[in-house]
């Protein structure tokens, strides 16, 4: 199986400004391909950017997955600069821990509309293209609270359970058509979405962001196979 199935392509990752979509973007930076970050902080994108080394040509564009008309232009913007995405990567969005009791409507809304609305939002521009296409690779970061419950987490587990159900579904539409729809869901990850004083404390009982770069571009390279697909995958700390 040949192994260059990420050269040559136009890979869209949103969330890429921290964590694990930046660790993603260093590893992609690497390869000889268009990548195109987006975040919803200029700033931290911008400067995100700036550090990444390798043959890949670069692209940012500022944008709230959340916001269809954003999406709609960002998608516009990668169209027509470097070409419909052949892969997208669906890795941002939103964790605030708090007991459901504590939650507010405010944040129950927030949750939903990154975590849920916004990858409706990004799969459904791209997919069009893939279906006339007759191929394309959708990659989502998901969550281990989407299979397992967990105390203070009650609404990004149902955003995240929401984002797994409706990925599969998707995918049984569009198998026939050639495109791969992979669901990568981590447990617990030592990125700064957690308080400083949580992840001082327990960083060794977490899988590093760049584990999950790491599987996310070996899973990618595995989808030259037009006999296979790789479905869903858990990842989980080692201790």
């Amino acid at each position: 199986m040949e192994q260059n199935y990420i050269s040559d392509k136009n890979i869209w990752l949103t969330g890429a400004s921290s964590g694990i979509g930046f660790e993603i973007a260093k590893v992609l930076s690497k390869f000889k391909t268009n990548l195109i970050l987006t975040s919803r902080d200029s700033e931290k994108l911008t400067n995100a950017i700036m550090k990444l080394q390798g043959d890949a040509k670069k692209y940012a564009f500022p944008m709230d997955i959340s916001s269809e008309s954003q999406v709609r232009e960002a998608f516009e913007f990668i169209s027509h600069e470097v070409g419909f995405p052949d892969i997208l990567i669906n890795n941002a969005g939103i964790f605030k821990p708090k007991s459901f009791i504590e939650t507010k409507i405010e944040d129950f809304e927030e949750t939903l509309n990154v975590n849920l609305r916004g990858v409706f939002n990004t799969t459904q521009s791209v997919l069009p293209a893939m279906l006339e296409n007759d191929g394309g690779t959708i990659i989502n970061i998901i969550s281990i609270t989407a299979l397992q419950p967990f105390p203070n987490c009650s609404v990004y587990a149902a955003s995240k359970a929401g984002m797994l159900a409706l990925m599969q579904g998707i995918r049984e539409e569009v198998r026939k058509n050639n495109i791969k729809i992979i669901n990568i869901i981590p447990a617990a990850t030592a990125t700064e979405i957690w308080d400083k004083k949580f992840l001082e404390k327990n960083r060794n009982l977490m899988s590093s962001p760049k584990d999950i770069a790491d599987l996310v571009v070996s899973t990618l390279q595995l989808c030259s196979s037009n006999t296979s697909m790789i479905e869903d995958i858990i990842i989980k700390p080692q201790v």
